[in-house]
C-alpha cells in the first residue's frame, strides 16, 4: 500500500519532466527558424540606424532558398524558350546556324539535342529539314560546346517564314532554343560602273608607263 502512495506522489513530477522533453524537441524543430528569423531583425534594426532600408522576401526571413543543382524550380515551369534565334536567309541558299551550349551548374552535365519539326505558321513541314551535327553535349561545369545546325534551302521560296524548336534535355524537362526563319532576299549592294573612256590609257613616249587619259581641258580649242 505505501508503495502505491510513493508511485502517485511521483505522478506530478513524471508528467513534468515529460512535458518538458516535449517542450524541449518542439524548440529544437523550430530554433533554426527563430535564429533567422532573429538575425534578419537584427540586420534591418542595423540598417534602419544606418539611415538604409534593405529590401528582403519572407524567403529572406526564413532562411531563403538556394537552387544549387541547376535543377528546375519546384512547382515552376521552365520558360518556352531559353533563347531565340532569328535567321534570314535567300532561297537557294545552305545555311550553317551555330548555338553554344554552356554548363552554369556546379556539377557535369550530359544534354541531348534533338530538333521539332520545321514549319510555317500553318503547320505545314518545310520542303526540307535541318540537321544537327551532334545529338549530345557533355560539359563540366563552367565550359561550353557549339553545336551547328544545317539546313539546305534549294526548294525553299523567297517570302516565306518557318519556325522550329530545338530541344535541350537532360532527364526529364525540355529546354527549348526557338528557332525562326525568314526566306527572302538580302538587301542587295547597288554599284554604279563608271564610263570606260576614263580608264583608258596611251603611250605618252618611249621612257614613260601608261597614264590615265588627262581631264579635257576649257582653254583649249
Amino acid at each position: 500500500m505505501e508503495e502505491n502512495n510513493t508511485r502517485a506522489a511521483d505522478w506530478p513530477q513524471t508528467i513534468a519532466d515529460t512535458l518538458q522533453q516535449l517542450s524541449s524537441i518542439s524548440l529544437d524543430s523550430v530554433r533554426p527558424l527563430i535564429d533567422s528569423a532573429v538575425e534578419n531583425a537584427n540586420k534591418l534594426n542595423r540598417s534602419i540606424a544606418n539611415g538604409t532600408l534593405p529590401q528582403f522576401s519572407l524567403r529572406d526571413l526564413y532562411g531563403g532558398y538556394q537552387n544549387k543543382n541547376c535543377s528546375t524550380p519546384e512547382n515552376e515551369c521552365p520558360p518556352h524558350c531559353i533563347a531565340t534565334i532569328r535567321r534570314t536567309a535567300m532561297a537557294g541558299e545552305q545555311i550553317i546556324v551555330p548555338f553554344v551550349v554552356k554548363n552554369t551548374c556546379s556539377a557535369a552535365k550530359t544534354w541531348r539535342v534533338g530538333l521539332r519539326e520545321l514549319e510555317d505558321i500553318n503547320g505545314v513541314a518545310a520542303p526540307s529539314q535541318p540537321r544537327l551535327n551532334k545529338d549530345a553535349v557533355t560539359l563540366a561545369p563552367g565550359r561550353s560546346e557549339q553545336v551547328l545546325m544545317a539546313l539546305d534551302l534549294s526548294k525553299f521560296r523567297n517570302g516565306s517564314r518557318y519556325t522550329c524548336e530545338i530541344v535541350l534535355r537532360e532527364k526529364e524537362i525540355n529546354q527549348n532554343i526557338c528557332f525562326y526563319l525568314n526566306v527572302g532576299d538580302h538587301a542587295a549592294t547597288v554599284v554604279t560602273p563608271q564610263d570606260e573612256q576614263k580608264y583608258k590609257l596611251r603611250w605618252q613616249n618611249w621612257q614613260s608607263h601608261f597614264y590615265c587619259e588627262p581631264e579635257a581641258d576649257g582653254r583649249r580649242s
